[in-house]
């Protein structure tokens, strides 16, 4: 029998201007609580001309990045 788990789609908005940003993966954070949010920080970038991206977390973790278009 297999096992396996559905992990929710992580999305981060970023600001119109930004190309660098620092964001917490959730599902590390929940994962590893004792650590601290430390252990779960994830530095990206996108470029000034795109619209989204992704970007994986040291653990494997799949973040979404969406620029806020307001």
């Amino acid at each position: 029998m297999a096992s396996w788990t559905v992990l929710e789609e992580q999305t981060v908005w970023i600001s119109p201007r930004a190309t660098s940003f620092t964001v917490v993966c959730d599902a590390c954070a929940r994962s590893i609580a004792s650590d601290g949010y430390g252990a779960a920080i994830v530095p990206g970038k996108l470029a000034a001309d795109a619209v989204r991206g992704w970007i994986v977390c040291p653990r494997g973790h799949h973040l979404r990045v969406e620029r806020d278009g307001r």
